[in-house]
């Protein structure tokens, strides 16, 4: 419904036959041409109005005492003294034709249909005082019924909009993280407490990315350098990371694992790469550490569920093929792990089954790296720079 337009109750003067005497005129010379079709049309609004007279009429009895009510409301009394100022004289003398009248009536039942259903809606008082206050008031302007419509919606868009926009965010909270681009293999290196003291500089100047540092070895052994290597890589711009080696004949994984974590100063900051769990057989007899391959995978269970409680990642796991088919059985327990892939002078690295691929490769244990001296271990990132900072956030 659109108030703004006019109609019959809204217009009476382009109905009213005494402010268009011309059309008066007109309407007589007609009439006293076709007395006949007059008369016919007479009698039938007459029948008309004799049908509807009495209905009406016992419509307006019925509504008597309701109209009665809101007529005398606080709310409406202050209504029409706000809008009876401001209706033009002609329009409260203006006489109106019968058929104006019964359409008159017939919007009154409307507008009362409409407060009925506000009042039954929850309105109150106030809210047709709040509207009838907010309305605008203009010269010769009938007031329109819309506006308490229209305050309602306005009250209810708000709601609605926080719903919307929680909704918005909740959907961007889930949305997946997207992967870094993958760019070219990056290298990087490994060292020990073997390699002495390093100079970082030299060693981020001949392009090396990353590093992964010995913290910790079974349960007895520390590197005494470890804290200078790791800060000392850090410093100079590298991605670093630390490495536990394991000997699970000492003690079991959960205590190996707390007491590498206490060690490696482990931060979330950007710069610092998933503890590293390094899986060889044992040094002292090339065995698997007098572990069945179901006591070895329980091992690394519970060495990797201890890293992943204290430090929210999944360790990446060193070892090579022959490692993890004689001791690990070919598991893929530990395929979502990334993998650090042992494997010397091959083009390409048989990747263990049990795994999809290799993320990191150490493809030689006799590199030479300025700032170092003597050999050192020398590593391949696969996917590039960007997907290795990824890693390390």
């Amino acid at each position: 419904m659109k108030p703004e337009t006019p109609d019959h109750s809204r217009s009476p003067e382009s109905n009213d036959p005494a402010s268009t005497p011309k059309h008066e005129a007109t309407e007589r010379g007609w009439h006293a041409k076709t007395p006949g079709a007059d008369n016919a049309a007479r009698t039938a609004a007459d029948r008309v109005g004799q049908w509807f007279a009495p209905l009406l009429q016992r419509l307006m009895q019925w509504l008597s005492p309701l109209l009665q009510r809101v007529q005398n409301a606080p709310a409406v009394r202050r209504l029409r003294e706000r809008v009876a100022p401001h209706v033009p004289e002609s329009v409260k003398r203006a006489p109106r034709l019968r058929s104006v009248q019964v359409g008159a009536g017939i919007a009154a039942v409307g507008v009362v249909g409409l407060i009925i259903g506000g009042v039954a809606g929850g309105n109150d008082e106030h809210d047709v005082e709040e509207a009838a206050v907010a309305a605008p008031m203009q010269q010769a302007a009938a007031p329109q019924p819309a506006a308490p419509q229209a305050v309602e919606q306005k009250k209810a868009d708000p709601p609605q909009t926080r719903a919307e926009t929680k909704s918005e965010a909740e959907t961007k909270s889930e949305e997946p993280k997207q992967d870094a681009p993958v760019g070219p293999p990056i290298e990087g290196i490994d060292v020990s407490n073997h390699n002495g003291s390093i100079d970082w500089k030299k060693v981020a100047a001949d392009n090396k990315k990353f590093t992964f540092v010995l913290a910790s070895d079974g349960t007895d052994f520390s590197n005494p350098k470890y804290s200078e290597q790791y800060h000392g890589a850090k410093d100079a711009g590298l991605i670093a990371g630390a490495y536990h080696f394991a000997r699970p004949d000492d003690s079991d994984g959960a205590t190996q694992a707390n007491r590498f974590l206490d060690i490696i100063d482990y931060k979330n900051d950007g710069k610092t790469l998933p503890p590293v769990l390094d899986l060889e057989v044992d040094p002292n007899g090339g065995s698997c550490y007098g572990k069945s391959v179901d006591q070895m995978h329980q091992w690394t269970k519970s060495f990797n569920d201890t890293v992943k409680q204290r430090t929210g990642k999944d360790p990446i796991i060193y070892a090579n093929p022959s490692f993890w088919k004689q001791c690990m059985g070919s598991t893929d327990t530990f395929k979502d792990h990334d993998l650090w892939l042992a494997a010397y002078e091959v083009d390409s690295p048989t990747v263990p089954k049990g795994f999809q691929d290799w993320d990191f490769w150490q493809y030689t244990d006799k590199g030479k790296v300025a700032g170092i001296s003597g050999n050192t271990d020398i590593n391949q990132y696969k996917e590039g720079f960007e997907r290795l900072k990824q890693l390390a956030s």
